[in-house]
Order: structure tokens, then C-alpha cells, then sequence
């Protein structure tokens, strides 16, 4: 017998991994040749798998991720260029961990070099876990740095050829397990050690779960017991996954313990149905619906799997198109960090009608130290002044007829 999330089975446990990978239109039952061609086709994507693995790992962060988080968070303002240089060194094969301590260190890094970081890695933002951080971070990118790096995320690299490769591999090589395992599970007589050592090499949640249902078949519960004990820790579940799992581990221990007494689905105490029904109104994941199946199969439950009814409310809002025309035509311009040491970000924001802008910066004699042509309507110039002496300079952005100046020190 064989709770499964597709309901409940007077089957062996290889039904409901049949279930899980499919098999429509693929010869079942291999050949001795097939098998072995299967196997080697297995270790030949093995090996081209962990080659090209190798090779990421290697160029991912440098091959050391702790070092350039730990680089990056115990990192001072003066040293930023350098830090810069050898960041965008090792793009674009900078982590999100990376990345993410880099979004965060906005005390060494001005939002011009975090974008240029950022920019620089597209196959991080391709994720949207890291724009969705950019944006939401206690002092978050500018808008419109976030639109450009939306539209950079489509990008093509190096890494992502290597991760295109790793992936394919990886499919290839899984193939072949789920071939292996498909025709064992299909044979006259399972061999379910072969079994499980392939779904062992396929290194899932649901191959440890069909794993767990192989010794149960044997009558093996210490082993099945010991398998769920370990998956929380081996998967790393938490939160609403470990919740989810905890119940489907609770499922798998009341079918030992009925089949331990010789008891069948249709021999459930109220306790034990009580326990289902609240998973099956309450539960998560696959507990919820295994739940809804045995109670439907033998006690005469019926679940209704309804679409919900769409709530066009929202539709009504007054605020469903909620926006704003006001233009902002002033000129802005605002340096930071002030003082400042070895660079100064100057953040600016044109006029409507400016298509250009000219900032200067003079000491306090009037001599011109630096000039920068900004030509986007908002954005920040940094200013490399590692080489710039102390004092007190005043900078002046100029757009048409419109100007505005602000004091800098330099230490």
C-alpha cells in the first residue's frame, strides 16, 4: 500500500514514481545493451558536468566567495577604486552573495559604482532576486538605475555559457537516471537496491521520498524512518517547506505504523482521520493532497479542486492606475560624501527642457579643477580625488540659463 500526492494506491511504491516522471511515448523495460548505453551516458554527462562545474566554481568570485564577501564588508571609503577594479576583475562572475554586500556597503561605494558592479553581471540580475533587493534595500537605486539594469538583465556572457553548458549536461545526465529508473521500476522483479542507488544519483527531495516508499515495500521502517529524519537537514528546509515536509513525513509514519499492525487504509481510527481532514483543509503541499485522496478513496470525502472566483473589485479602484504628472523642472545637484576623501558622488537632476548639462568644479580662487558633461536628465558623476589636494572647493552645474553651486571639502 502507497499514500501518494496523486492519492492512494493498493500499488507498489514504484506507481507513484512512474507518476512523477512520466513515461508516455518512452520504451519502459531497457535491454541489457540499452541499460549499459544508458549508464555510461550517465557517467560520460557526469564527467562533462563537473568539468565545466570545476571551471565555473573557479572563476565564480575569483574561486573564493567568503574572501570577497569578507573583502567587500570589511572594506573603508579609501579604498573603493581598488576594490572597484578588482570587483569589475572578476565580473561577470560575481555571486549574489557578492553582490548583494556590495548593494549593501553604500558607506564605500556611491550609487555609480554600485551600478557599474551591478551592470556588470547580468546573469545575477536575470534572476530578479537581486533587482527585487536593489529596489527594496534600506537606500535603494535610483529608479532610473533600476529600468537600465532591468534591461540589461538579458545579457550574454561567459558564465552564461557555462551555466547554459552545466545545464545541459545535467539534463542529459538525469535523463539517463530517470531512463534506469523508469525500466527497473517496469521490470518483473524490482531490484531495489539498483533502485535506489539511482535515486540516489538523481539527488531529490521526491527521489528520497520514492526512496523512503522502497523500504517500506521491503518492510524496512527503521531505514525508511532514519531517510525521513535526515532530508530536513539535507535539503536545508525551513519555514513553510519544513512545515509542508513535517506533515508529509507525519503521513509516512502512520502508514508504517498501520501496515506494522496489518491494518489497511479502510481501517483508519478517528484520530487518524481527524489528522487527515486537517490536513486536507489545512494542510501544506503534497500532505494536503495525499490527505484529500485516501479520504475521497475510503471514506467517502469529496474536495472540489475549483478555480477561485476572480475578484474584479480591485478593477473599480480609483487607484488602479494610479500615477502623477507633476514635473519637477528645477536643477539639482548634491555632493556626498561631504566632506570626502578619496571620491566625491555629485547625484543631479536636469531641468524638462535641458538635454545638457556642464559641472565644474573650482577651488577657491576660481581656478577650474575639473569640468564633466552629464547628458541624462538625472544620474551621479563620480570624482576620482585620490590625487586631489586638501581644501575647500565649490562645483557649479550650469543647465541653459539655469545654474547651481555648493561647497566641497576635501580631507
Amino acid at each position: 500500500m502507497l499514500i501518494t500526492e496523486t492519492g492512494y494506491h493498493h500499488l507498489k511504491p514504484e506507481k507513484y514514481y512512474l507518476d512523477t516522471i512520466g513515461g508516455i511515448g518512452i520504451k519502459t523495460v531497457l535491454s541489457p545493451e540499452e541499460k549499459q548505453q544508458a549508464e555510461q551516458d550517465y557517467a560520460d554527462n557526469l564527467a562533462n558536468y563537473n568539468n565545466v562545474k570545476a571551471l565555473y566554481d573557479n572563476l565564480k568570485d575569483g574561486g573564493d566567495t567568503d574572501g570577497t564577501v569578507s573583502d567587500v564588508e570589511t572594506a573603508w571609503p579609501d579604498e573603493m577604486w581598488e576594490l572597484r577594479a578588482e570587483l569589475l576583475a572578476k565580473s561577470p562572475h560575481l555571486s549574489y552573495e557578492v553582490l548583494k554586500s556590495v548593494a549593501d556597503k553604500t558607506d564605500v561605494f556611491p550609487d555609480e559604482v554600485i551600478f557599474e558592479i551591478m551592470a556588470a553581471n547580468p546573469d545575477e540580475l536575470r534572476k530578479n532576486e537581486l533587482i527585487t533587493y536593489l529596489e527594496t534595500k534600506e537606500n535603494p537605486l535610483p529608479e532610473y538605475m533600476i529600468s537600465i539594469l532591468h534591461q540589461l538583465a538579458g545579457g550574454i556572457t561567459y558564465k552564461t555559457v557555462l551555466m547554459q553548458e552545466m545545464a545541459r549536461y545535467h539534463a542529459a545526465k538525469m535523463q539517463s537516471a530517470y531512463d534506469l529508473i523508469r525500466s527497473t521500476l517496469n521490470d518483473s522483479l524490482v531490484d531495489y537496491t539498483y533502485l535506489r542507488n539511482w535515486l540516489d544519483n538523481t539527488n531529490t527531495l521526491n527521489a528520497d521520498m520514492q526512496t523512503v516508499a522502497s523500504y517500506m515495500e521491503e518492510g524496512d521502517y527503521t531505514s525508511a524512518q532514519s531517510l525521513l529524519n535526515l532530508v530536513p537537514d539535507a535539503y536545508g528546509l525551513e519555514g513553510d517547506e519544513l512545515d509542508a515536509y513535517n506533515e508529509y513525513k507525519s503521513l509516512a509514519e502512520i502508514q508504517m505504523n498501520w501496515q506494522q499492525q496489518g491494518r489497511t487504509v479502510f481501517d483508519l481510527d478517528s484520530a487518524e482521520i481527524a489528522m487527515l481532514v486537517d490536513y486536507a483543509e489545512n494542510g501544506l503541499g503534497k500532505a494536503a493532497v495525499i490527505s484529500k485522496g485516501i479520504l475521497e478513496f475510503a471514506y467517502g470525502y469529496h474536495y472540489c479542486n475549483c478555480l477561485p472566483v476572480n475578484d474584479s473589485s480591485n478593477m473599480k479602484s480609483s487607484n488602479a492606475f494610479a500615477g502623477t504628472n507633476e514635473t519637477d523642472n528645477g536643477l539639482l545637484i548634491e555632493a556626498t560624501p561631504n566632506p570626502a576623501r578619496t571620491w566625491v558622488a555629485f547625484n543631479y537632476k536636469l531641468p524638462v527642457f535641458a538635454t545638457e548639462a556642464v559641472l565644474r568644479i573650482t577651488d577657491v580662487s576660481g581656478k577650474t579643477i575639473t569640468t564633466f558633461t552629464l547628458n541624462s536628465k538625472q544620474g551621479q558623476q563620480v570624482w576620482d580625488i585620490r590625487n586631489i589636494e586638501k581644501g575647500v572647493y565649490l562645483y557649479t552645474l550650469k543647465a541653459e540659463s539655469l545654474s547651481k553651486s555648493g561647497k566641497l571639502i576635501i580631507n
